[in-house]
């Protein structure tokens, strides 16, 4: 039994590897980001009558490495720039435990940003020299969302610009390199998803409130204050389905779309804890719960809508 114990003790002093350093600095747990606006927008194409398997996966695959370099860049320049600390809640502390250099992090985010360029190829191949625009504005967002001159985060912008590019750009984005047009419809269901992936951001900020006031970082719950932040969280999110229900009733959206409302639950649930929390515990759980909801919401707005792509074919 003490062998047992002793065996198991050694593993948990055990350094973690350096894969395993490399895939936690890429945070995997804030990946559902990019992965819903692509299942709805890709939805949305099928029910207007076209789906192409291998678009769509290059185009997931591509807006997945792009947020991984969005992840990669965001440490390197808050550490650059003083922003985090190794106290920080939100750092992951790679750079200040020596885990990876400062360049290695940055080479991680330009890498990242390679793969996806090889990937945009394809799709330029497929679609035409439009989607270089597509390619480019993401790329102008995830780098300059941190980086100097611009500095999207440190001064307040990061709501707006995370909503633009997670939101608008990947809906319609997954829509247009199906069908290359502009969609009233993409920009209906871009809403709510843009709506919690700014829950997401807003959720980091309630947590590292202490940390951003710290550096001036001028996110909308340091302007405000946490109690509104706290409100706005919760608007956030119960705004996604009242987003829904407008985009059906103006029919843009499919009235299937309401599958959405099967997550409802969690999401009452999720704001009532967030607006009774007391501590910054509360806000390093509610990370984790407000990602797995943008995941299930966009998962249950895009079968809704393929539902719907399914009967048209029925009929």
């Amino acid at each position: 039994m003490e062998r047992v114990e002793q065996q198991a003790a050694d593993v948990a002093d055990r350094p973690p590897s350096r894969a395993a350093v490399w895939l936690k600095t890429a945070r995997p747990f804030s990946l559902s980001a990019s992965v819903s606006p692509i299942l709805v927008g890709t939805a949305l194409a099928a029910y207007d009558g076209r789906f192409d398997a291998a678009i769509f996966a290059t185009t997931l695959l591509a807006s997945v490495m792009l947020q991984v370099a969005a992840n990669y860049f965001n440490e390197y320049f808050d550490h650059r720039y003083q922003l985090d600390t190794a106290q920080s809640l939100g750092a992951s502390t790679a750079i200040f435990q020596g885990a990876m250099t400062a360049r290695e992090v940055f080479a991680a985010g330009a890498g990242s940003v390679a793969v996806a360029a090889l990937l945009g190829l394809y799709l330029i191949a497929r679609v035409g020299l439009q989607m270089l625009l597509f390619g480019l504005a993401a790329v102008a967002i995830l780098y300059f969302y941190s980086a100097r001159p611009v500095k999207l985060a440190q001064r307040g912008l990061g709501d707006p610009a995370v909503f633009v590019a997670m939101g608008f750009l990947m809906v319609w984005g997954a829509y247009y390199v199906q069908i290359p047009r502009w969609s009233w419809s993409a920009l209906a269901a871009s809403v709510p998803v843009g709506l919690l992936v700014v829950a997401i951001l807003n959720m980091n900020n309630l947590r590292d409130l202490p940390d951003d006031a710290a550096v001036a970082k001028r996110t909308v719950v340091v302007r405000f204050g946490e109690r509104f932040g706290q409100r706005y969280e919760a608007a956030l999110i119960l705004g996604a389905y009242v987003a829904v229900a407008v985009g059906i009733a103006a029919g843009l959206l499919p009235v299937t779309a309401i599958i959405a409302g099967a997550t409802l639950p969690r999401a009452i649930d999720l704001a009532r804890t967030v607006l009774a929390a007391s501590d910054r515990r509360a806000f390093i759980v509610g990370m984790k719960r407000i990602s797995a909801l943008h995941l299930s919401f966009g998962i249950a707005l895009a079968a809704g809508i393929a539902l719907a792509a399914v009967a048209q074919l029925s009929s």
